[in-house]
């Protein structure tokens, strides 16, 4: 389990959430307990249970967290209405995504397991409630590149839902992939990348070796 936290004076709401985030960096996630995590953090488990009611909702509330995470990851590189000013930039900000996205899943295993399984089913249930805990996904920053691919003619025609569907599988199958070890290529992350980024501009019909 983490190494005993320090509890915040007055905010065990947050020193919750911090001791799960840590337990997932740990790799520890599957085997905390609220129980165990009101004994490391000094406090009686009846006060843990009035934060949180049972330990998929302190893991729904990390889950949140990793998806604001990856949000502003995207938007620190294709800022919402931001569009490429030149095609070199269209193509970078494409590299620069798939490499957000599965440095992301690299860096934060549990973390992002669980916002695409279970966990993440039961978070993106409740979040779909409000449009603002759902704005710029990976789907949205996705149809936002190939826009501008097209803007500035290098895609042969504007790509629909199904083509951004395809890009954001193959790069989620890529980051999927690349932690379990099932590539061969698994520790080499720059290539992981570069090649899943070429092979969804290639499947766009944007060839780069024709540009």
């Amino acid at each position: 389990m983490p190494d005993k936290l320090k509890l915040k004076r007055g905010d065990l709401h947050d020193a919750l959430i911090d001791y799960a985030l840590e337990a997932a960096r740990q790799g520890h996630i599957e085997v905390m307990s609220l129980r165990q995590a009101a004994r490391d953090l000094g406090v009686s488990s009846g006060a843990v249970y009035r934060h949180f009611a049972d330990k998929d909702t302190l893991l729904g509330a990390i889950v949140k967290i990793g998806f604001f995470d990856l949000r502003d990851r995207f938007l620190a590189v294709r800022p919402e209405g931001a569009v490429a000013q030149t095609p070199q930039e269209a193509i970078d900000r494409c590299f620069a995504v798939t490499r957000a996205y599965i440095t992301f899943a690299h860096d934060n295993n549990a973390l992002w397991h669980m916002m695409f399984g279970r966990i993440g089913m039961i978070c993106r249930d409740e979040m779909m409630k409000d449009p603002e805990l759902t704005r710029y996904t990976l789907f949205d920053v996705g149809m936002a590149l190939c826009s501008d691919l097209y803007h500035h003619g290098l895609l042969p025609r504007r790509p629909d839902v199904a083509d951004i569907r395809y890009t954001w599988s193959a790069t989620h199958g890529a980051a999927d992939l690349a932690q379990s070890g099932a590539r061969m290529d698994h520790e080499r992350l720059d290539e992981v990348i570069y090649e899943t980024t070429q092979r969804n501009l290639r499947a766009l019909g944007l060839d780069l070796e024709q540009i």
